[in-house]
């Protein structure tokens, strides 16, 4: 196909979204499940909690038999047993009765509130109410957490810590999640030397490799770098070919048309096929998208903030559809420019941003660097999106700000 005949942002994130995906499914304990993504709905097998339990040290009543109950006119009422945590409420509550219980315990039969016990004077078989209570205070009443036969963690979604603790509550070992995709990560270029190399003239240090692994880590991916190839067919050809049992297939460098075009000269060789090379876009312009071995294959731009913004705006979401999330899109939230931000008219441009939360609003201040700047990257908070049908945006123009 004809190089650098570039589409358009949204043409190629739907060719990419496009790519069929199956997740597999695997079962981890429970221990293990934080981070992984949930691959079947979970339903509650019971109610949280089992039963009604007090909030609070105090005593449980029927809510009517303390109104008017105040410091200076108390109510009294017949004390008729305690219920300590951990034990079966067996005493019940009749009118003007109330039984003492501790936080956490099973509330009695009958009962309805509980009173604080500093809203309380215990006497000699009976207690004074010096506050009134309502219908439900103090109580947590069966299932008022999780109803039994609800669906409480849903398909898709990233199990958090908080989600650890209602797998826990409701007695959940075996975690039902999708298997981790694995990512083949390869470096090419001449150019490029180790980070613990001191670069000669003329070279720089592999930068790509960390920062795209970084970002697939971070999504729960298994990350493999294969290695580094050199530009010759040879050499790129003979890294993909270890490539071929992976989900994707990660390769920064070479994509930019010269007389050493190695990327998709390479693809092509094994049989591989070459669907767009070039999108409309500032910076990564010069991005491959193909298939190998029935696998999608990237080819990054060399630049490191070219690379970094393909892969969050087009590897990634691809990335979590194969982890088998619902939500692949990136976080964002409004803010107001600092200042003007000129852009080319016909180009979807990528500028990074500093984030100022104010009385009134979000402070959005952009950071002009260049594309082979990696520095700015660190500094910025995230990233806003000139359209490619103006040619820039307005200081105080309302922006949508993409976290990185």
């Amino acid at each position: 196909m004809e190089f650098l005949k570039a589409m358009t942002e949204k043409e190629a994130r739907e060719i990419i979204q496009a790519f069929p995906v199956s997740p597999k499914v695997e079962t981890v304990d429970i221990d293990n499940a934080q981070g992984r993504v949930l691959a079947e709905d979970l339903i509650s097998g019971e109610a949280i909690p089992p039963f009604a339990r007090s909030l609070v040290d105090g005593y449980a009543v029927k809510a009517k038999d303390t109104r008017g109950g105040k410091e200076t006119n108390p109510v009294f009422l017949n004390l008729k047993g305690e219920v300590r945590i951990g034990e079966e409420a067996k005493t019940a509550v009749s009118d003007g009765d109330c039984v003492y219980i501790s936080t956490g315990s099973m509330a009695p039969e009958g009962s309805d509130a509980v009173v604080m016990q500093e809203y309380a004077r215990r006497m000699p078989g009976a207690v004074e109410i010096t506050r009134a209570v309502y219908q439900g205070e103090n109580i947590c009443h069966e299932g008022e957490d999780i109803q039994k036969g609800k669906i409480v963690l849903r398909k898709g979604k990233s199990i958090t810590s908080f989600d650890m603790g209602i797998l826990a509550a409701l007695g959940v070992s075996k975690v039902p999640v999708y298997k981790r995709s694995e990512v083949a990560v390869i470096s090419s270029g001449d150019e490029i030397v180790g980070i613990e190399e001191t670069p000669p003239f003329g070279k720089v240090r592999d930068i790509n490799r960390y920062t795209v692994s970084g970002l697939l880590k971070k999504e729960g991916v298994h990350v493999t770098f294969l290695g580094h190839a050199k530009d010759s067919v040879q050499q790129i050809t003979e890294k993909l070919e270890l490539a071929k049992d992976y989900d994707i297939i990660l390769i920064s460098g070479g994509s930019s048309k010269g007389e050493r075009d190695f990327v998709t000269a390479s693809i092509e060789k094994l049989g591989g096929e070459i669907i767009f090379h070039g999108i409309n876009i500032k910076p990564g312009k010069p991005t491959i998208y193909g298939k190998l071995f029935g696998k999608p294959i990237f080819g990054l731009p060399g630049h490191p903030g070219s690379c970094v913004m393909v892969t969050m705006r087009f590897v990634l979401p691809l990335v979590r559809r194969l982890q088998g999330k619902m939500i692949y899109g990136e976080r964002t939230v409004g803010g107001i420019l600092t200042t003007n931000v000129p852009s080319s008219y016909g180009i979807e441009e990528y500028v990074r941003v500093t984030l100022e939360k104010t009385d009134e609003s979000r402070l959005v201040t952009p950071i002009f660097s260049k594309s082979a700047v990696i520095s700015s990257l660190a500094q910025a908070d995230g990233y806003i999106i000139v359209p490619e049908g103006t040619e820039g945006l307005e200081k105080g123009e309302a922006v949508e700000v993409y976290f990185f």
